[in-house]
């Protein structure tokens, strides 16, 4: 595929270009009646060749929506790519025109275009539209049944000014929809009602052009972290990566905690620098606030590492070398300090909690596990404990791999924090297929209840979310 050496085009990650639909797929083991809804991932799915596929990686490729619809105990399954802005002129132009934005473009970019959206990170259900959301711009908006692209400008009526992010959180007492946006490190958080309006916004600068992917919310709080991966715009336009690590001019990792209501900031220092991945979740705990995520010792090649060409000519060689780990810290509003420690030394990303926790204490988090098993970036699906510090893992029989961020999925009428199942996408090497895989929450490490037969492999991607039947049923009925 176009460079058997970049790991990003081979494997689990290799491209899937083609777009269809397959009804009544073939289950091993039974679907709960009860779960019904649908499992939304975006891909990264490159479209095109691009110019130089060694400078390609995992964040450059071209966002596609898979959807698996589930009812009384069936599955459907449908494919889309995102019709981006810049796919379409690609498409047009029937080759990749954009270079990467990750390692920089080997080719000079389209007169008055910007480095390419590719639509490719998250995906949910809000404002009874399905919104593709990424870095660069404010969201797609699809059909959630056809995955059709209805609009490339979902901007919250005109409200939301510069790129959205792509981690947002949602208040599980009202549904507010809390996120932010960050323009050369003048950060904007934003609070808007579940219809689409905007209601607070509040700003902070962080000083520098700092790469801020995730934060995490607590009831009164929204809760950032600045550290060195600076972004510079500039270097795709020289064929330069875009993100730096640069420590020379960010000594340190510095917290910014927001109040949602008043918008003061108080910043508190960390003894430590590091780059965080993704956050878990956090609560409050009298003047302390908990956060739990996932991070690793740094993000991006450094100055000096840039003076060299890539060593043997891979660009991605600094990405292979990340390991998050999980990790909390304790902020403590009234001393302006940072207690920090490992949770558990099972290695992974992607974490998940079962979401109407969100800001609220929790015991149970979920996340693919990268113990380094197999020749793949994850091997496993972890369930960790909060309370007895315990961590179980579901590697399932060893005929799959490469699974996806694990998806909680409450059960209806539940009471227990961990009552539900556990939904993820995993990868047959030996048919080349993809598998959405269910387990029962509360009986983690036993065989999954049911193993969903897809037709064809869905790439590696990052994000996506869940839509209950009776959600998804009134965002059909406006669509």
């Amino acid at each position: 595929m176009w460079d058997p050496t970049n790991m990003f085009l081979n494997g689990p990650y290799a491209p899937w270009r083609e777009e269809g639909e397959a009804f009544d797929l073939e289950i091993e083991g039974q679907l709960p009646q009860e779960l019904s809804g649908a499992l939304y991932r975006v891909s990264s799915s490159q479209a095109y060749r691009p110019s130089d596929p060694s400078r390609h990686h995992w964040f450059d490729g071209d966002g596609m929506i898979n959807a698996i619809f589930l009812r009384e105990g069936r599955a459907t399954y449908r494919n889309r790519y995102v019709a981006t802005a810049g796919l379409q002129l690609e498409r047009q132009r029937g080759q990749a025109i954009f270079g990467s934005f990750m390692h920089g473009s080997d080719v000079a970019l389209p007169a008055g275009t910007f480095p390419k959206n590719p639509a490719n990170t998250h995906v949910t259900l809000y404002d009874n539209r399905l919104l593709v959301l990424c870095e660069a711009a404010v969201p797609h908006e699809l059909r959630p049944d056809t995955l059709e692209t209805v609009s490339q400008c979902y901007d919250f009526g005109g409200e939301i000014v510069g790129p959205m992010t792509a981690h947002f959180k949602v208040d599980p007492t009202n549904g507010d929809f809390l996120f932010f946006g960050n323009i050369n490190g003048a950060l904007t958080w934003y609070r808007a009602d579940r219809h689409g309006k905007i209601v607070d916004r509040h700003h902070i600068d962080l000083g520098a052009s700092i790469f801020v992917h995730d934060y995490a919310v607590t009831t009164d709080y929204a809760i950032f972290l600045a550290y060195p991966a600076m972004v510079h715009i500039e270097n795709v336009f020289k064929g330069q990566p875009s993100t730096i690590w640069e420590p020379e001019t960010l000594s340190t990792c510095r917290w910014a905690v927001l109040h949602r209501k008043t918008g003061d900031v108080r910043w508190i220092d960390s003894p430590d620098v590091f780059a965080p991945t993704h956050f878990l979740n956090a609560y409050q705990d009298g003047t302390r606030i908990v956060v739990d995520g996932h991070r690793t010792p740094r993000f991006g090649p450094t100055r000096k590492e840039l003076e060299s060409p890539p060593p043997g000519g891979d660009w991605n060689w600094w990405f292979k070398k990340l390991v998050a780990t999980p990790w909390r810290w304790e902020l403590d509003l009234a001393t302006g300090t940072v207690k920090d420690s490992q949770t558990t030394d099972i290695l992974g990303e992607f974490p998940q909690i079962n979401e109407q926790r969100t800001g609220l204490s929790h015991r149970y988090g979920y996340y693919a596990t990268t113990r380094g098993v197999g020749d793949w970036f994850t091997d496993g699906v972890a369930k960790h404990d909060y309370r007895t510090g315990q961590t179980a893992v579901q590697p399932l029989d060893g005929s799959l791999a490469s699974p996806s961020e694990p998806q909680f999925v409450p059960r209806p009428g539940a009471t227990a924090e961990d009552d539900g199942w556990l939904l993820s996408i995993w990868w047959d090497p030996a048919v080349d297929r993809s598998e959405v895989v269910v387990q029962d929450a509360q009986d983690f490490t036993a065989a999954p209840i049911a193993r969903i037969k897809l037709n064809h492999r869905v790439p590696m991607g990052f994000h996506g979310s869940w839509a209950d039947a009776a959600e998804l049923d009134i965002a059909l009925r406006r669509a």
